[in-house]
């Protein structure tokens, strides 16, 4: 008796499941028995079935043994064909001990079953604190429970927006035949879950009342278990885990017992949770992109701060405005750091004043990494309902706007300066044509050589003023509203006629050389006579104080174009700051001597009449300013200026 209770206990030992130990004590008492056929029933509070060992069509009566222990354990035992030696208590004996060690696999097996969910469940409560996508999430349980209940598929189907139909959202194993299939609320098992809000449970769900045809389309699946997903607005969906036929097996799947079901049941309402936190996670994300996307959207540069003014959050029209690529190369900097300085004020008493609850509004200035500089309308404020320790900075870019009002005024001034210069043109010429006539009489009129050279020299010089008069009231004269055409060597000779006195003077050297078969340009008379001043004006700049001081001014004629040079001796312009020249309020002079505008005038007004402006390396040692227009075409009929 005792080889066979040896026996027993090591296959108890090494099984894993109650069925599979009763598989093995049947085999072991027909071997005991002398070869009988052995057939078993047993039953338990966790499991129950047959199990069946030894030779089938022996002859003989069976002998019946029935053990019943506590916890509802029952086993009933038919040998046919036993050794009649047997004493009948010793098969009830082993019986009975096969029945205990059965009793010790299960416990054993729930408690590594308890173990294993216990595991789970706090592995699944981690992901959904990580919150990881819907998709994921119940993959991943899904997948784990069926390992967890030995189960071949398992679904998990939600409510559509139509609210008669459910949709199978998730699918793991052979399950994966129902992905993204709809099934009917109130015409499938798992429909009437969802409904009912009970948890169902069979053998072979083909058998069922309510059973959808088009939910298993293999024909496979039989025993099931589906437990509805129960959130705090109700129940949105059901969960169920499927054993399927196994091919080529007329054995059935085995049933799913009420402890699987306690167990589906604790993961489904994990589930449940997970996907209502999902659903309100994807709300808050959806709004956060909606706000950040507005933000973004937004064509005010936005920064938010913490209270030291390190950016946290950057727009895309901030980058813009601080001259970076993307929001990551400005995250953590400070606004001091992206070239953001108030005027008049420090930084850390906007940022206090903001924090304290009242809004700082103010100019401030934006100096970028390339050395342009903007000039921002500034608001600081808190962000109302937090705890204050955050700002918001919202800047509005006046550059643009306060350059064009500066050339504005530019304009108007050098108007102003050209009515004044009209109206001494004026006022000189009369005297100038009374001086000539008297010097003429004087000549005629007297014979003496001293007096008749003199006579000349005056004439000669009076025609030289009027010649510089009549200079000034060409370039006094107003803006045209039309294009004319522009004879270039005229305004060069213009401009040369007047400031050849004043450099003179200033041991200045200033040259021309026209090329007379320069044709006219198309053009408006009074922005090309400023082109021209501004680039002699800024080469005189240049040359101030320099010797040898030269300036060469050159006209040429070109295949349907006019080129004009202004070059000069001067130290030339640092390769460095070459790229910023034409930008407007860029200038290297000192506060009170220029604007910035000179040369960003001459881009527009070039650029507008479709010419060319760039600088080049002078002979000279200094900048070389050329300046390529397109001949006005010959059909053109209109007065020629010059």
């Amino acid at each position: 008796m005792l080889d066979p209770i040896r026996h027993l206990l090591t296959e108890a030992n090494s099984a894993k499941e109650t069925k599979a130990f009763w598989v093995t004590a049947a085999r072991v008492l027909s071997e005991w028995s002398g070869g009988s056929r052995v057939e078993l029933q047993f039953q338990s509070p966790g499991d129950s079935g047959t199990a069946a060992a030894g030779p089938e069509g022996i002859a003989g009566d069976p002998l019946h043994v029935e053990v019943q222990g506590a916890e509802g354990r029952m086993v009933q035992a038919s040998f046919t064909g036993a050794r009649a030696t047997l004493p009948t208590a010793d098969l009830k004996a082993v019986v009975d001990i096969a029945s205990q060690l059965a009793n010790m696999v299960g416990r054993r097996a729930n408690l590594e079953r308890e173990r294993r969910l216990g595991t789970f469940l706090v592995e699944l409560s981690r992901w959904m604190l990580a919150v990881p996508d819907r998709e994921l999430l119940l993959r991943y349980t899904l997948q784990s429970l069926t390992s967890l209940v030995d189960a071949q598929g398992a679904y998990v189907a939600l409510r559509g927006s139509p609210g008669d139909s459910l949709r199978v959202v998730a699918t793991v194993g052979r399950s994966v035949e129902m992905e993204g299939m709809t099934l009917p609320l109130d015409a499938s098992v798992t429909g009437r879950v969802v409904t009912s809000g009970d948890s169902f449970m069979s053998e072979d769900i083909t058998r069922e009342p309510h059973a959808y045809s088009g939910a298993s389309p293999s024909g496979m699946a039989r025993a099931v278990m589906i437990t509805p997903l129960r959130t705090s607005t109700g129940v949105v969906g059901a969960a169920a885990v499927v054993r399927f036929v196994i091919p080529e097996s007329t054995t059935p799947p085995a049933a799913f017992t009420l402890l699987d079901l306690q167990y589906v049941s604790a993961v489904a309402a994990h589930i449940a949770g997970g996907l209502a936190l999902a659903e309100a996670l994807a709300g808050v994300r959806s709004a956060a992109e909606q706000a950040r996307a507005m933000v973004n959207g937004s064509p005010l540069p936005l920064a938010l701060v913490d209270r030291e003014g390190r950016v946290e959050q950057l727009n895309a029209a901030g980058c813009r405005l601080f001259g970076i690529p993307t929001e990551a190369k400005g995250l953590g900097k400070h606004l001091e750091g992206l070239g953001l300085s108030p005027t008049g004020f420090s930084l850390h008493m906007v940022l206090a004043q903001a924090l304290s609850g009242v809004p700082w509004h103010g100019r401030v200035l934006v100096t970028r990494g390339d050395g342009d500089r903007r000039i921002c309308d500034c608001t600081a404020t808190g962000l109302a309902g937090t705890d204050s320790t955050h700002l918001l900075v919202a800047l509005y870019d006046r550059t643009d706007e306060l350059r064009a009002e500066r050339e504005l005024v530019a304009r108007e001034k050098l108007a102003t300066v050209g009515e004044i210069a009209s109206g001494v043109a004026h006022e000189v010429n009369n005297p100038l044509t009374a001086i000539r006539m008297e010097a003429e009489l004087l000549v005629r009129a007297n014979k003496d050589p001293e007096t008749t050279a003199a006579g000349i020299t005056m004439t000669r010089e009076v025609d030289r003023a009027a010649r510089i008069v009549r200079s000034l009231l060409r370039l006094a004269r107003r803006a045209d509203i039309t294009p004319t055409r522009i004879q270039m060597n005229e305004l060069v000779r213009d401009v040369v006629e007047i400031r050849h006195r004043v450099l003179r003077s200033e041991s200045v050297e200033i040259r021309s050389e026209m090329d007379g078969a320069a044709p006219a340009v198309l053009g408006l008379g009074q922005e090309l006579q400023q082109v021209v001043i501004n680039l002699v004006t800024n080469a005189e700049h240049a040359i101030r104080g320099r010797t040898p001081a030269i300036i060469v001014l050159t006209t040429q004629a070109r295949d349907g174009w006019v080129r004009f040079i202004v070059e000069d001796s001067g130290p030339g312009i640092a390769p460095e700051i070459r790229h910023r020249i034409f930008d407007p309020f860029f200038t290297t002079k000192g506060p009170d001597e220029g604007t910035g505008l000179g040369l960003a005038i001459c881009q527009r007004v070039v650029t507008e009449v479709g010419g060319k402006i760039w600088l080049e390396e002078s002979t000279l040692g200094g900048a070389r300013f050329v300046v390529d227009l397109p001949a006005a075409p010959e059909s053109f009929e209109s007065k020629t200026v010059g």
